[in-house]
Protein backbone atom coordinates (compact mmCIF):
# COMPACT_ATOMS: atom_id res chain seq x y z
CA UNK A 1 0.00 0.00 0.00
CA UNK A 2 1.24 3.88 -1.32
CA UNK A 3 2.12 6.12 1.41
CA UNK A 4 1.06 9.31 0.61
CA UNK A 5 1.35 12.51 2.02
CA UNK A 6 -0.35 15.74 2.06
CA UNK A 7 1.38 18.69 3.30
CA UNK A 8 -0.67 22.60 3.43
CA UNK A 9 1.01 25.11 4.47
CA UNK A 10 -1.69 27.62 5.29
CA UNK A 11 -1.80 31.48 3.52
CA UNK A 12 -1.89 34.58 5.42
CA UNK A 13 -2.16 38.56 4.22
CA UNK A 14 0.42 38.08 1.63
CA UNK A 15 1.16 34.40 0.88
CA UNK A 16 -1.31 31.73 -0.58
CA UNK A 17 -2.24 28.25 0.53
CA UNK A 18 -0.04 25.82 -0.73
CA UNK A 19 -0.93 22.22 -1.36
CA UNK A 20 1.46 19.49 -1.99
CA UNK A 21 0.77 15.98 -2.14
CA UNK A 22 3.84 13.46 -2.32
CA UNK A 23 4.67 9.75 -2.07
CA UNK A 24 7.68 8.61 0.44
CA UNK A 25 8.48 4.72 -1.14
CA UNK A 26 11.77 2.55 -1.21
CA UNK A 27 12.91 1.78 -4.47
CA UNK A 28 13.03 -1.84 -5.39
CA UNK A 29 16.27 -3.27 -3.30
CA UNK A 30 18.51 -4.51 -5.55
CA UNK A 31 21.46 -6.04 -3.12
CA UNK A 32 20.49 -7.95 -0.57
CA UNK A 33 22.78 -6.39 1.84
CA UNK A 34 21.46 -3.06 1.08
CA UNK A 35 18.58 -1.54 1.70
CA UNK A 36 17.34 1.73 -0.67
CA UNK A 37 17.17 4.65 0.74
CA UNK A 38 13.48 6.15 1.12
CA UNK A 39 12.51 8.82 -1.98
CA UNK A 40 9.70 11.03 -2.55
CA UNK A 41 7.47 11.49 -5.69
CA UNK A 42 5.76 15.07 -5.49
CA UNK A 43 2.14 14.07 -7.32
CA UNK A 44 0.75 17.28 -6.94
CA UNK A 45 1.26 21.35 -6.58
CA UNK A 46 -1.69 23.41 -6.17
CA UNK A 47 -1.91 27.42 -5.02
CA UNK A 48 -5.18 28.56 -3.59
CA UNK A 49 -5.84 32.15 -4.58
CA UNK A 50 -5.36 34.86 -1.91
CA UNK A 51 -8.45 36.16 -1.08
CA UNK A 52 -9.85 32.15 -0.81
CA UNK A 53 -12.26 31.50 2.25
CA UNK A 54 -10.86 29.33 5.27
CA UNK A 55 -14.10 26.91 4.44
CA UNK A 56 -12.91 27.14 0.91
CA UNK A 57 -9.26 26.31 2.01
CA UNK A 58 -10.61 23.10 3.86
CA UNK A 59 -12.53 21.58 1.26
CA UNK A 60 -9.81 21.87 -1.11
CA UNK A 61 -7.41 20.10 1.36
CA UNK A 62 -9.81 17.75 2.00
CA UNK A 63 -10.89 16.95 -1.74
CA UNK A 64 -6.89 16.56 -2.48
CA UNK A 65 -6.54 13.62 0.28
CA UNK A 66 -9.70 12.06 -0.73
CA UNK A 67 -8.67 12.02 -4.35
CA UNK A 68 -5.43 10.34 -3.03
CA UNK A 69 -6.74 8.01 -0.95
CA UNK A 70 -7.70 5.62 -3.97
CA UNK A 71 -4.01 5.24 -4.64
CA UNK A 72 -2.77 4.57 -0.44
CA UNK A 73 -2.96 5.65 2.49
CA UNK A 74 -3.22 9.61 3.10
CA UNK A 75 -1.79 11.35 5.74
CA UNK A 76 -2.68 15.41 5.92
CA UNK A 77 0.45 16.93 7.51
CA UNK A 78 -0.88 21.45 8.25
CA UNK A 79 0.45 23.95 9.36
CA UNK A 80 -0.91 24.82 12.33
CA UNK A 81 0.88 28.07 12.95
CA UNK A 82 -1.05 31.66 13.60
CA UNK A 83 -3.94 31.56 11.46
CA UNK A 84 -3.86 27.61 10.65
CA UNK A 85 -5.12 26.74 14.30
CA UNK A 86 -8.57 27.45 12.85
CA UNK A 87 -7.96 25.27 9.47
CA UNK A 88 -7.13 22.32 11.62
CA UNK A 89 -10.22 22.70 13.67
CA UNK A 90 -12.43 22.91 10.36
CA UNK A 91 -10.82 20.04 8.77
CA UNK A 92 -11.05 17.65 11.31
CA UNK A 93 -15.04 17.98 11.04
CA UNK A 94 -14.33 18.10 7.42
CA UNK A 95 -12.47 14.83 6.77
CA UNK A 96 -11.88 11.31 7.82
CA UNK A 97 -8.57 11.35 6.41
CA UNK A 98 -5.72 10.98 9.23
CA UNK A 99 -4.33 14.62 10.31
CA UNK A 100 -1.40 16.41 11.78
CA UNK A 101 -1.11 19.69 12.77
CA UNK A 102 2.36 21.31 13.10
CA UNK A 103 3.26 24.49 14.71
CA UNK A 104 6.24 26.03 13.62
CA UNK A 105 8.63 27.18 16.34
CA UNK A 106 12.32 28.54 16.37
CA UNK A 107 13.12 25.73 19.10
CA UNK A 108 15.98 23.37 18.84
CA UNK A 109 13.18 20.07 20.50
CA UNK A 110 10.39 18.56 18.68
CA UNK A 111 7.01 18.70 21.25
CA UNK A 112 4.30 16.10 21.15
CA UNK A 113 1.52 18.16 22.43
CA UNK A 114 -1.52 16.05 22.02
CA UNK A 115 -1.59 12.86 19.75
CA UNK A 116 -2.30 14.76 16.42
CA UNK A 117 -0.35 18.02 17.27
CA UNK A 118 3.51 18.54 17.06
CA UNK A 119 5.34 21.76 17.69
CA UNK A 120 8.44 21.40 15.32
CA UNK A 121 11.72 23.92 14.96
CA UNK A 122 11.23 24.84 11.56
CA UNK A 123 15.03 24.11 11.11
CA UNK A 124 14.28 20.26 11.39
CA UNK A 125 11.46 20.63 9.00
CA UNK A 126 13.92 22.57 6.63
CA UNK A 127 16.67 19.88 7.28
CA UNK A 128 14.42 16.82 6.56
CA UNK A 129 13.94 18.26 3.02
CA UNK A 130 17.59 19.17 2.51
CA UNK A 131 18.68 15.93 3.42
CA UNK A 132 16.30 14.52 0.48
CA UNK A 133 17.75 17.09 -1.87
CA UNK A 134 21.44 16.39 -0.86
CA UNK A 135 20.42 12.79 -1.59
CA UNK A 136 18.80 13.40 -5.17
CA UNK A 137 15.52 11.79 -3.53
CA UNK A 138 13.45 13.47 -4.31
CA UNK A 139 11.38 13.80 -7.81
CA UNK A 140 8.32 15.56 -9.68
CA UNK A 141 5.56 13.87 -11.92
CA UNK A 142 6.16 14.65 -15.37
CA UNK A 143 4.31 17.87 -16.41
CA UNK A 144 3.24 18.54 -13.08
CA UNK A 145 1.82 22.35 -12.78
CA UNK A 146 3.40 24.33 -10.91
CA UNK A 147 6.52 22.48 -10.60
CA UNK A 148 8.69 25.55 -12.05
CA UNK A 149 7.41 27.42 -9.57
CA UNK A 150 8.57 25.11 -6.81
CA UNK A 151 11.95 24.66 -8.19
CA UNK A 152 12.02 28.88 -8.44
CA UNK A 153 10.92 28.82 -4.55
CA UNK A 154 13.54 26.28 -3.76
CA UNK A 155 16.01 28.70 -5.47
CA UNK A 156 15.05 31.44 -3.52
CA UNK A 157 15.07 30.06 -0.04
CA UNK A 158 17.88 31.33 2.45
CA UNK A 159 19.05 30.18 5.29
CA UNK A 160 21.05 32.49 7.36
CA UNK A 161 21.04 34.41 10.81
CA UNK A 162 18.62 36.34 12.73
CA UNK A 163 19.64 39.96 13.79
CA UNK A 164 19.28 38.19 17.24
CA UNK A 165 22.23 35.65 16.37
CA UNK A 166 18.92 32.61 15.53
CA UNK A 167 18.42 30.66 12.80
CA UNK A 168 16.62 32.12 9.85
CA UNK A 169 14.79 29.53 7.12
CA UNK A 170 12.92 32.09 4.65
CA UNK A 171 12.32 33.42 1.44
CA UNK A 172 14.51 35.85 -0.29
CA UNK A 173 13.18 39.28 -0.28
CA UNK A 174 10.12 39.59 -2.34
CA UNK A 175 9.59 35.95 -3.16
CA UNK A 176 7.26 33.37 -1.44
CA UNK A 177 8.35 29.99 0.58
CA UNK A 178 4.14 28.42 0.85
CA UNK A 179 5.49 25.92 -1.56
CA UNK A 180 8.72 24.99 -0.14
CA UNK A 181 6.78 24.79 3.56
CA UNK A 182 4.44 22.42 2.20
CA UNK A 183 7.18 20.09 0.54
CA UNK A 184 8.99 20.32 4.08
CA UNK A 185 6.10 19.42 5.78
CA UNK A 186 5.71 16.47 3.76
CA UNK A 187 9.29 15.47 3.94
CA UNK A 188 9.28 15.78 7.98
CA UNK A 189 6.43 13.87 8.31
CA UNK A 190 7.88 10.87 6.08
CA UNK A 191 10.84 10.65 7.99
CA UNK A 192 8.82 10.24 11.42
CA UNK A 193 8.98 6.42 12.34
CA UNK A 194 4.89 6.57 12.74
CA UNK A 195 4.67 7.65 9.19
CA UNK A 196 5.58 4.32 7.69
CA UNK A 197 8.89 5.13 6.51
CA UNK A 198 12.23 6.31 8.17
CA UNK A 199 14.84 8.14 6.02
CA UNK A 200 17.62 6.22 7.53
CA UNK A 201 19.98 9.20 6.81
CA UNK A 202 17.99 11.97 8.33
CA UNK A 203 20.30 12.90 11.83
CA UNK A 204 23.15 11.85 9.28
CA UNK A 205 23.13 15.20 7.43
CA UNK A 206 21.06 17.08 9.78
CA UNK A 207 25.10 18.48 10.80
CA UNK A 208 24.32 20.42 7.68
CA UNK A 209 22.42 23.35 8.45
CA UNK A 210 24.48 23.18 11.89
CA UNK A 211 27.90 23.95 10.40
CA UNK A 212 29.50 27.27 10.45
CA UNK A 213 27.86 29.55 7.88
CA UNK A 214 29.63 31.39 4.81
CA UNK A 215 29.98 34.80 4.99
CA UNK A 216 26.65 35.40 2.82
CA UNK A 217 24.78 33.44 5.20
CA UNK A 218 23.78 30.62 2.39
CA UNK A 219 24.14 27.71 3.88
CA UNK A 220 21.02 26.43 1.97
CA UNK A 221 23.05 27.14 -1.37
CA UNK A 222 24.29 23.69 -2.34
CA UNK A 223 20.42 22.51 -2.10
CA UNK A 224 19.47 25.63 -4.36
CA UNK A 225 22.09 25.66 -6.76
CA UNK A 226 21.26 22.24 -7.89
CA UNK A 227 17.59 22.02 -7.23
CA UNK A 228 16.48 22.34 -10.81
CA UNK A 229 18.63 19.20 -11.37
CA UNK A 230 17.04 16.99 -7.99
CA UNK A 231 13.25 17.90 -8.31
CA UNK A 232 13.49 15.43 -11.61
CA UNK A 233 10.79 14.19 -13.99
CA UNK A 234 10.47 10.39 -13.38
CA UNK A 235 7.89 8.03 -14.83
CA UNK A 236 5.08 7.38 -12.45
CA UNK A 237 4.16 4.02 -12.03
CA UNK A 238 0.56 5.42 -12.24
CA UNK A 239 0.07 9.08 -11.57
CA UNK A 240 -3.19 10.59 -10.12
CA UNK A 241 -4.53 12.05 -12.91
CA UNK A 242 -6.71 15.21 -11.95
CA UNK A 243 -7.73 16.11 -8.41
CA UNK A 244 -11.55 17.02 -8.00
CA UNK A 245 -12.00 20.70 -9.66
Amino acid sequence: MRNLIVGADIGQAIDPTAIVLAESYRPEQIYVDSIPDAEMLVRWIERVPLGTSYSEVVDRIARVGEAAQVYGNVTTVLDATGVGRPVVEMLKRRSSIPLRAVTFSAGSVVTKTDPYSYVVPKRDLVTALEVLLQGRRIHVTPDLALAQDMRAELMAFEVGVSARGHDAYEAASGHHDDLVMALALCAWWAGQPSSGQTFLDYWRLASVLRCPRRSDGHLWGDGRCVACGLLRNVPAQSSIQEVPQ
